[in-house]
């Protein structure tokens, strides 16, 4: 199992659509719209490293998403 936190940049008028875009991806456990540098911090847990980067790719094509950073938890 990989877990992950993405830190998503979006369009500042759609912070809330994404969220809810985001939190119905297979694979999303949690996604929240946040204060600071990012919009949006999801938690995300998926079987494969593959499978996260597909996850990725999808909120990717977002259309109000600018930017992702991506983190994978070493140790819980």
């Amino acid at each position: 199992m990989v877990r992950a936190y993405i830190f998503i940049e979006a369009i500042k008028a759609r912070d809330l659509k994404v969220e809810e875009e985001i939190v119905t991806l297979p694979g999303v456990k949690q996604a929240d719209v946040v204060t600071g540098r990012f919009d949006v911090i999801a938690m995300v847990e998926v079987e494969e490293l593959g499978a996260l980067w597909e996850l990725v790719d999808k909120i990717q094509a977002l259309p109000p998403v600018v930017k992702t950073t991506t983190n994978v938890v070493v140790k819980r």
